[in-house]
């Protein structure tokens, strides 16, 4: 992305903290599905200041029910809907570093019921990409 705070991908509340703070170096976005559609977003902000993390974190986790991160909208031709705004959504966050790294999960039919097992279906893509992070800043 070609900035931390773009208005589609982040939310007021933490596109202020970041600009508040030392500032983002980048941020990337990944959209996943499982074998039955549901979809699973995951975005890794990387901060200037790995300090920035934790608050960044702490201050989401606070706020468990403000989805400050967007969900993306699959592309054209990927046979996944776009899911509306409505939808039922879940989210869950892990920090390793100077990356913050964002989940979101969604059904495949928008449901908004049985959020303990979307959870459970988003937690292991989360700590994949968690790892692989951590790796690369432990390597830097």
């Amino acid at each position: 992305m070609k900035s931390c705070t773009e208005p589609d991908s982040v939310g007021s509340a933490l596109a202020a903290e970041i600009n508040a703070g030392k500032g983002c170096l980048g941020e990337e976005i990944a959209l996943y599905k499982d074998a039955r559609d549901n979809q699973f977003n995951l975005a890794v902000f990387t901060m200037k200041d790995c300090q920035e993390t934790v608050k960044l974190m702490t201050q989401l986790s606070m706020n468990f029910g403000d989805f400050e991160v967007a969900a993306q909208a699959p592309p054209p031709g990927s046979g996944l809907p776009t899911l509306p705004a409505d939808s039922g959504m879940v989210q869950a966050f892990t920090g390793q570093g100077r990356a913050m790294v964002v989940g979101l999960g969604q059904w495949s039919d928008g449901r908004t019921s049985e959020y303990q097992e979307l959870v459970d279906r988003l937690q292991p893509l989360l700590n994949a990409v968690s790892k692989n992070v951590a790796h690369y800043e432990t390597a830097k």
